[in-house]
């Protein structure tokens, strides 16, 4: 059985962003590729920040881009499976007080009183002095007494970790490669906050550590973090895990990407109708390069190609229209059964269909048949559809000025032999126009480019005569003897 155990611990203070999920898929990638366990941990304990709302998001974006877990809370978040539970750091407090115990028993960490007033002290004169902030150490050594004289004075204490004086703190980094950082250049953190609650570095490590976390794979902001958390691991006797620090994702100003750029949550790139497999393609390339050109893939073939080794160093950035083109790659990879599935809701929402009409659904299908890969998007549905199913549809501006009194003319005859034809479809809509061309000296032509206008409102579009066979008989001689014409 694989030792891989690997973990996406968001907090529930917002929706799932994009750099977010990307994090959650490549954690995901790598147990799925390594027959390991992907864990989901909800770290909730901002107790002003989180909230239930943001918990339930975060599962539902999870559910959506298919990125299954194995232990952690169960779908609707409302208990837990798997053997390291609870999977909800909020409900975790008895194990944090146990390590806080333990470290201060150890002489590992110590009560710090310092007050805002004197940590904002120590941040000024740091900025005069045009250094970096770091606590000072001025409670680092305070004997029994003076620590209950502060107590008696009402002073509130957080729990700081005591970080080593001298030598350094060294990773080999999956993506950085190998890692140094002067141990005197880490201060002593807070582990647990005036209110009795654990801060993330603290908490991270005490789960990961009973979690028996094997990879910690994570956006590069958290570098930061690391000498404090492998300084901690290796105190409490915790495996240390490897650490894998992914590049940022950018926008295309080359700043972190955020809400200004367009859509940021993964719900709001569901609620535009883009196909969840195109997002997760389009994810993972965004940070990992596949060793060749290939740029769509399923999730199946994900799950085969993905390499840690292939992470890349360098900012990511993130190209809508890179993703438009991978959604219609993928568009054109659901049958045609999948493709109806996801049009239909967005026809009726459209107003063009009643949710109920079985024929007007089995139309939608013969539509999205005959256009093919030109509907490149979900959301097109409804303007390359509507001429199908109303008579309220837009026009082609250039087609429509090409559309003269002679063409109104030839399609009034046109009007004529599509009435008289027979068993209306393709071929003897076909055969009708090539005859009325051929009595009237016409090319084909110069009957197709009007009647594909004065039927569906389009200059270029599928065959005219599949137009023809799906819009249907009454609907096709009705609009060629009275075609739509711009005010």
């Amino acid at each position: 059985m694989s030792s891989i155990r690997v973990r996406f611990a968001p907090s529930p203070t917002g929706t799932l962003h994009v750099g977010g999920a990307r994090t959650a898929l490549f954690n995901w990638l790598y147990a799925r590729l390594q027959k390991g366990v992907f864990v989901l941990r909800i770290e909730d304990t901002d107790q002003e920040r989180s909230t239930d709302a943001s918990t339930q998001q975060i599962l539902r974006s999870m559910q959506w881009l298919g990125l299954d877990w194995d232990e952690g809370p169960t779908e609707d978040g409302a208990d837990s499976r798997g053997d390291h539970g609870p999977y909800f750091q909020s409900q975790r407090r008895d194990k944090y007080d146990e390590f806080a115990a333990r470290l201060l028993q150890e002489n590992l960490a110590y009560p710090c009183y310092c007050t805002p007033d004197e940590l904002d002290a120590m941040r000024q004169k740091a900025k005069a002095e045009k250094r970096d902030f770091g606590y000072d150490g001025r409670c680092r050594d305070l004997s029994h007494d003076e620590r209950k004289e502060r107590e008696a004075r009402g002073r509130t204490s957080v729990l700081r970790v005591r970080t080593p004086d001298e030598g350094s703190i060294r990773w080999t980094d999956i993506v950085h490669g190998d890692m140094e950082i002067a141990a005197d250049t880490v201060e002593d953190w807070v582990a647990v906050k005036g209110d009795g609650f654990p801060t993330y570095n603290f908490a991270a490590v005490v789960d990961d550590g009973l979690m028996e976390i094997s990879h910690v794979l994570r956006g590069d902001d958290h570098i930061s973090n690391t000498p404090k958390q492998i300084h901690l691991f290796r105190e409490l006797g915790f495996r240390i895990p490897k650490f894998g620090h992914m590049p940022m994702i950018l926008g295309s100003d080359g700043k972190r990407l955020s809400k200004r750029h367009g859509a940021a949550s993964v719900e709001e790139f569901r609620d535009e109708n883009f196909l969840s497999a195109a997002l997760v393609n389009y994810l993972a390339l965004l940070g990992w390069s596949p060793g060749n050109d290939q740029e769509v893939f399923t999730v199946q073939q994900l799950t085969k190609k993905f390499s840690l080794k292939r992470l890349n160093h360098s900012a990511a950035v993130f190209d809508p229209e890179k993703l438009a083109y991978i959604n219609a790659e993928h568009l054109k990879l659901l049958s045609d059964k999948q493709r109806l599935a996801m049009a239909w809701p967005i026809l009726v929402d459209a107003g063009l269909a009643e949710a109920d009409d079985g024929q007007a659904r089995a139309k939608l299908g013969q539509v999205l048949k005959i256009m093919g890969a030109r509907v490149s998007h979900l959301n097109d549905v409804p303007a390359y559809c509507a001429a199908y199913f109303s008579d309220d549809y837009e026009l082609d501006a250039e087609a429509a000025a090409e559309f003269d009194d002679e063409a109104q003319a030839h399609m009034a005859k046109l009007a004529e032999a599509m009435a008289k034809v027979e068993g209306f479809d393709a071929a003897s809509a076909e055969a009708a126009l090539r005859a009325l061309a051929d009595e009237l000296g016409l090319k084909a032509g110069q009957l197709i480019h009007p009647a594909r206008f004065a039927v569906s409102g389009q200059k270029v579009g599928p065959s005219v005569f599949d137009v023809l066979a799906t819009v249907g008989q009454e609907r096709v001689v009705q609009r060629l003897r009275a075609p739509r014409r711009p005010a």
